[in-house]
């Protein structure tokens, strides 16, 4: 027994198991500091070209045009081109129309119109396509009762011509020399679906305007020191032609018996299509007018 003691005391002892390393701690990856979002430089808006060139250029422009279609309103109360209306504003004058060089297709409507006879609601329908005029009855001043289209004789022709037109009325104010250089650049807008500058007259401007259009022979003599208000609206588009005009008056004016009346204008001219492809087709039931007398239709 005591032998097997002293034995085991000599064996050799057994290594201890080494401590393992520690492990080594990984290094955070840093986290990337976003890139600034650049802030996005506005494209400079283009400087509006001056009232005083923008506008006779884009009436010498649109002086030219072939196709187009016009709105036209003109709308009083008061005195007005010698026509004493009352204190209710009136539908002077309402045309709609389409123009295709020598063709032209409008409907005209108001108190000017009534004195033709034509239908307060419906209005003077007319047209003139391949040089041949048509007009919509019932006209009981041109002996036309029934509600079809009429064919007109060349010397009855002048019923089927608008009371203005693009190339006529612009050359006209373009001729009277109307001053623009005291309008002033207003906001931008669509017309026509095409980007559009306006600009504005004041009450001096629009006078010295409204006088350019006496010349053209819409109800424009009043005595400048009657008129107590008056702006107006050019919008001019960016492919250069003239999209709206507006103008608007209001004042006092002297009637017959020398008695100062009020009076308010206002003329909105839109036109739109400019260079579209308008095609105009003759009405195929057209009749001859009766011969008076006849009493055939």
């Amino acid at each position: 027994m005591l032998m097997t003691i002293l034995l085991a005391g000599c064996t050799t002892p057994m290594p201890p198991t080494p401590t393992p390393p520690p492990t080594a701690t990984a290094t955070p990856t840093p986290i990337p500091t976003p890139t600034a979002t650049p802030t996005p430089v506005p494209t400079p808006t283009p400087a509006a070209e001056p009232a005083g060139t923008a506008i006779p250029a884009a009436i010498r422009q649109t002086a030219n045009i072939e196709t187009y279609r016009m709105q036209l309103s003109l709308r009083g109360s008061g005195l007005v081109g010698g026509f004493n209306l009352g204190n209710t504003t009136t539908d002077l004058l309402s045309l709609d129309g389409q123009f295709a060089g020598a063709d032209v297709s409008f409907t005209l409507r108001g108190f000017l119109a009534a004195f033709l006879g034509a239908d307060v609601t419906r209005g003077l329908q007319a047209m003139t396509v391949g040089g041949v005029s048509y007009v919509r009855g019932p006209l009981t001043f041109l002996g036309a009762p029934d509600d079809v289209w009429y064919r007109l004789t060349p010397e009855q022709s002048v019923i089927a011509t608008p009371p203005t037109q693009v190339d006529t009325t612009l050359s006209a104010v373009n001729r009277a020399g109307a001053d623009f250089s005291r309008f002033t650049i207003g906001t931008t807008a669509e017309r026509d679906g095409v980007q559009c500058q306006e600009y504005v007259g004041d009450r001096e401007a629009t006078t010295a305007l409204f006088a350019s259009l006496g010349a053209i022979g819409l109800p424009t003599q009043l005595p400048d020191s009657t008129v107590t208000d008056a702006a107006a609206q050019i919008w001019v588009c960016e492919d250069g032609y003239l999209r709206q005009l507006t103008v608007t008056f209001s004042g006092t004016a002297t009637d017959a018996q020398g008695q100062a009346q009020p009076f308010s204008f206002a003329l909105d001219v839109q036109l739109s299509d400019i260079n579209e492809d308008i095609r105009l087709t003759p009405p195929a039931d057209a009749r001859d007018l009766p011969t008076p007398g006849s009493g055939t239709p």
